[in-house]
């Protein structure tokens, strides 16, 4: 399991992205550097999605014509 074993990284954010960070932390119970982690995996998911659309979208084109 070393993929899922935690890095420290160093970044700069603007104030309002740290003021969001400080206030959805808090709301949510979580640190800031957690809640980045989650949206930085949020965000990766949301790629695949989009990266494997168009495989999808044939995949849709054939099965209509098979059953057509």
């Amino acid at each position: 399991m070393e993929n899922l074993k935690p890095m420290r990284i160093n970044t700069r954010i603007s104030k309002r992205q740290n003021e969001w960070l400080d206030q959805k932390s808090a709301e949510m119970g979580i640190s800031k550097s957690a809640l980045v982690a989650v949206a930085v995996e949020n965000y990766m998911r949301e790629q695949t999605v989009v990266n494997d659309m168009p495989k999808l979208m044939e995949l849709v084109k054939e099965y209509e014509l098979k059953n057509m």
